[in-house]
């Protein structure tokens, strides 16, 4: 006998989902019908004809399942299936429709842009997989299928690091360094280890191993209360999922679902790190119900320039698989169930933003002035050449930030002297006679790399502890190989260094100590480098270092503003806290100050100020920045032109006029609103 097979989607509409009485009413149907039934949610798929199955799928109200009968009639079999489903299960009164009128959810918009597209309702990957005890002869082979799990998961990530480096997208530096992170978090002592001997002490599977070596963390991450170290503890999040994906492989075939342009992802909570299980990268937009403006995911979606939107309540429980929704990166809106005077007002929108980016194209190759003809300067924030050349092609003066770290990630060693030095060389050699301003090592806090960590003992608050300026002193060693390579790349082209987390002139004299020393040491062992050292600069990312920033400035030669970090130590405030997403201010009236008092100190000691956090590739406070005095502005090479023109329209006076008026203004929010009002009155 020839198998019919007919399938149909379907929304789960009762309070209470599919669970124990209502899987049991539909097993009752199975069972009596001839046709075999499977029955899908997302990528899980359950025999129809299992209660537990079903009750596994976890599909809540607003859900949407696939069922799929095969057999002689299953036309048949399958409408008394949808039948039950469509009335409830028999436990309520069947809604006439399920969304009845156009909705606007709000919440807080950290990329604009707008779509209009397909809900993609995702539930966050969950780590309750089946545990189970093994007996001493197993244990050999499930440490063997533990170990093969993990030299996949690193192999996928260096496959993916390696495309990564090939690409030429908006992005792809930020996700280069999560997925770097990721490495490191595999090859590193405690996660993987840790994992084998409790296979071998506990006698359980791998799964149950992973999944207790993460609640070990998350343990230890909620002693800490140290809301700075959420990213961290996501990417080892992240990785056990990878882990568990893998281990799961030898078991059962994952299939990846394919997101398309018109789809957007709606979620709990997403990481940076989820932008690698999506095979499209060119989404419509993100939704998610947690994290803030300023955290890792929100700048990764900035980078790709993708519309989103976080701080969005209870999305699983309001949003539907399949349903039409829009939006609205800009002003923080998801509209559901959009009117058709909605979606005609976004499409012109869209029709808007297609062509106010082929206006910003013609930008690649203009100087920026304003528009009382003051020359201001552009510069990009990069990791390594490959970006550099990205960078170049949006027409920058220069690299006002370049992240060393890079070379010293993914990798079990330090890189060597030459190896650093050939590194700097290229880049140099990319920018063409352009200046590379290099950070030197900044890690710690939420940046570690391996080598290094087994140096450092734990700290209870990572973000105050042993990080940039001052781990690298305490490791002189290190330093002084970095700086040796600097020093003879400087043949190659322009250079500046820059020293991160100074807080104190202490610390800037032993770095140039430093410094002096190699220099000594190059010119006595004959090594050729200039006759004069690059300038040497530091961060200003600390109150400490605003309000001492006349006493610094007499020792360097030129100030660079962090604000990302500036902001967070001022507010006593954690970007990356969803908690305090929407109270996180770089507006606050104390940021400001700190700003100006800093560039002040720098015009009396006639040196130069920058700045390099997001501040600077937001246009929200490019006026503001100019008219304090700041004609330099480094940021993430996505939002170079859109910086570009809006300084076009700028007047200096007219800005100068702003920040004078903010400077003295008390309240917070009227600083916003004057911001606000600049800028709108500039546009229209």
């Amino acid at each position: 006998m020839i198998l019919k097979h007919q399938e149909k989607s379907i929304y789960i509409t009762n309070k209470l989902g599919l669970h124990a009485r209502a899987a049991a009413k539909f097993v009752k149907i199975t069972s009596k019908i001839e046709s075999k039934v499977v029955v899908k949610k997302g990528d899980n798929i359950v025999n129809g004809s299992s209660i537990l199955g079903l009750m596994t799928l976890a599909a809540t109200k607003g859900s949407q399942i696939t069922i799929k009968c095969s057999g002689k009639n299953p036309d048949e079999d399958l409408n008394q299936l949808l039948d039950l489903v469509r009335k409830n299960f028999g436990e309520e009164k069947v809604s006439k429709t399920l969304v009845l009128k156009e909705k606007v959810h709000r919440g807080i918009g950290v990329s604009s842009g707008v779509a209009i597209g397909i809900c993609s309702l995702r539930e966050k990957i969950g780590f309750e997989f089946l545990k189970y005890n093994i007996n001493k002869a197993e244990v050999d082979l499930e440490t063997k299928r533990f170990n093969q799990a993990v030299k996949l998961s690193i192999k996928e990530l260096q496959l993916l690091i390696k495309k990564k480096k090939t690409e030429d997208y908006l992005g792809q530096d930020e996700m280069k360094f999560i997925l770097q992170a990721h490495v490191s978090i595999l090859n590193s002592s405690s996660l993987v280890s840790d994992s084998r001997k409790k296979i071998e002490k506990n006698l359980i599977n791998a799964e149950a191993a992973i999944t207790e070596e993460l609640q070990k963390y998350a343990s230890i991450f909620k002693k800490i209360k140290n809301q700075y170290l959420k990213a961290r503890f996501e990417d080892v999040k992240d990785v056990c999922t990878r882990l568990l994906n893998n281990l799961q492989k030898s078991k059962r075939k994952v299939k990846v679902k394919q997101i398309s342009s018109s789809e957007i992802i709606v979620s709990e909570d997403l990481s940076a790190a989820d932008f690698l299980a999506l095979q499209n990268t060119k989404i419509g937009g993100l939704v998610s119900q947690y994290g803030g403006p300023e955290g890792h995911f929100a700048i990764v979606a900035r980078s790709f320039s993708i519309p989103t939107v976080v701080g969005v309540k209870a999305v699983l429980k309001n949003f539907r698989d399949g349903e039409k929704i829009i939006i609205d990166g800009e002003n923080g809106l998801i509209i559901q169930n959009p009117s058709f005077s909605s979606v005609q007002k976004y499409k012109n929108k869209i029709d808007e933003q297609r062509s106010e980016n082929l206006k910003l194209n013609s930008f690649k190759g203009k100087k920026p002035y304003t528009k009382d003809n003051k020359r201001l300067f552009v510069e990009a924030n990069v990791d390594n050449p490959e970006d550099i050349k990205n960078a170049i092609s949006k027409g920058i003066d220069g690299i006002g930030l370049f992240r060393s770290e890079y070379l010293y990630m993914n990798r079990k060693t330090l890189p060597s002297e030459e190896e650093q030095f050939r590194f700097i060389k290229n880049s140099l050699e990319v920018l063409n006679g352009r200046t590379l301003t290099i950070r030197t090592l900044d890690i710690g806090n939420d940046k570690h790399i391996e080598s290094i960590d087994k140096l450092v003992a734990p700290s209870p608050n990572p973000a105050l502890g042993l990080r940039a300026i001052r781990l690298t002193l305490a490791f002189p060693k290190i330093f002084e190989k970095q700086i040796s390579a600097i020093l003879r790349a400087s043949n190659y082209g322009p250079i500046r260094m820059m020293l991160p987390m100074v807080s104190n002139v202490n610390e800037l004299e032993e770095a140039k100590k430093i410094i002096s020393k190699v220099r000594k040491n190059l010119i006595k062992n004959k090594v050729k480098i200039p006759d004069e050292d690059p300038p040497i600069g530091i961060l200003i990312e600390t109150p400490a270092a605003a309000l001492t920033a006349e006493s610094l400035a007499e020792k360097c030669d030129f100030l660079a503003i962090g604000t990302n970090d500036l902001t967070m130590y001022t507010l006593a405030m954690d970007r990356g806290d969803e908690s305090v997403a929407k109270i996180y201010d770089p507006a606050h009236l104390s940021v400001i100050k700190l700003i100006k008092m800093t560039y002040d100190s720098g015009k009396r000691m006639n040196i130069p100020v920058s700045i390099c956090g997001e501040m600077a590739g937001d246009t929200f406070f490019t006026a503001l920045l100019i008219g304090i005095g700041i004609n330099v502005l480094s940021m993430s090479t996505s939002r170079v032109l859109k910086v570009k023109q809006f300084i076009n329209f700028i007047s200096y006076k007219e800005a100068k006029k702003l920040s004078n008026e903010i400077l003295k203004e008390k309240n917070n929010e009227k600083i916003k609103k004057l911001l606000r009002k600049f800028k709108e009155n500039l546009l229209n």
